[in-house]
């Protein structure tokens, strides 16, 4: 393939993430007054953005929780308790797209 159409094929997904991730922050997060959502801010937001939960399913919000809880949080010094975990992805869960 010529590096001119793999770019071109490469381009328009991070498009597509770009215009989604804008999407996302633009919006105030669902429940704003709840405890999980004040949890979801407070551990995820620390080092970037809370993205609105509708921006992901619910099962790519476990994949991408589970990724963040590994090496980037511990290197953050940012752990999640395994009840941290099912709560932050209960919130999310119960506000993702597709639900």
């Amino acid at each position: 393939m010529p590096a001119r159409a793999l770019s071109r094929n490469l381009a328009r997904p991070a498009i597509v993430l770009l215009l989604l991730l804008a999407a996302g922050c633009s919006r105030p997060l669902p429940e704003p007054e709840g405890v999980d959502t004040a949890l979801y801010q407070a551990k995820c937001g620390v080092c970037h953005q809370a993205f609105g939960p509708a921006l992901l399913t619910a099962a790519m919000w476990e994949a991408q929780v589970d990724m963040m809880a590994g090496d980037q949080m511990k290197r953050a010094r940012i752990p999640l308790s395994n009840q941290e975990r099912a709560r932050i992805l209960a919130y999310l869960a119960r506000n993702a797209a597709g639900r």
